[in-house]
């Protein structure tokens, strides 16, 4: 089912919104709420998402592969959004696996600018470089970190915030997926939202 469909609506006979084959950086158009389970497995896969969120709904904190419109939306206008969503994905694609890490002098370099990391940091940093745009989840990261040891759950996350602020300099972003774990990718220089800007994170069910 292609963009249009959702926005004309089921026909005669017409079943449940089904993925269908596509390219990896043609986003896919979903509704919010209804297909709101098929998130956590679109943003493991690094797939592109345009949200139609149903009147009423607040909108959610994005991360740099999803965008929204509010129904009833335009065809062209969910058109537009959904090659424009597609040109930022291909422009994201280009972070390799392995790309991002830190070397052994505890630097990790990203284009003409390096930032200095800490050893337990850097743990987390190779294993989220290591598979770009793609959920880490929390976890793993405690194992690589503090194997066999128990750790609070704001240990990892305390971690993360911190080595989040590093990265900002470079264009690098580590973005918060709630109930699944992290996700390492390139910070869009300025994210195109698809109507008014979303509310604060707070008042957010997804991510921070």
């Amino acid at each position: 089912m292609d963009a249009l469909d959702l926005l004309r609506g089921p026909g005669p006979g017409s079943g449940p919104l089904a993925p269908r084959p596509a390219a990896a950086s043609e986003p896919e158009v979903c509704r919010w709420p209804r297909d709101a389970h098929r998130r956590a497995g679109l943003l493991a896969q690094g797939r592109p998402c345009v949200w139609l969120l149903e009147p009423g709904e607040l909108v959610p904190e994005l991360g740099p592969l999803e965008d929204w419109l509010r129904l009833p939306a335009d065809p062209g206008a969910l058109e537009d959004l959904v090659q424009r969503l597609g040109a930022r994905a291909r422009r994201l694609g280009g972070l390799l696996p392995g790309e991002v890490h830190v070397d052994d002098d505890g630097l990790c370099t990203w284009g003409a600018r390096r930032v200095v990391v800490p050893h337990v940091e850097a743990v987390i940093l190779n294993r989220l470089g290591a598979t770009p745009d793609r959920v880490v989840r929390r976890g793993e990261l405690e194992d690589l970190v503090w194997p066999g040891a128990v750790r609070s759950r704001r240990a990892i996350d305390s971690r993360v915030h911190t080595l989040r602020s590093r990265l900002a300099p470079l264009g690098l972003r580590i973005h918060t997926i709630r109930g699944q774990g992290y996700l390492l990718a390139v910070e869009p220089p300025s994210p195109t939202r698809g109507a008014t800007s979303p509310p604060s994170p707070r008042s957010s069910p997804w991510s921070n």
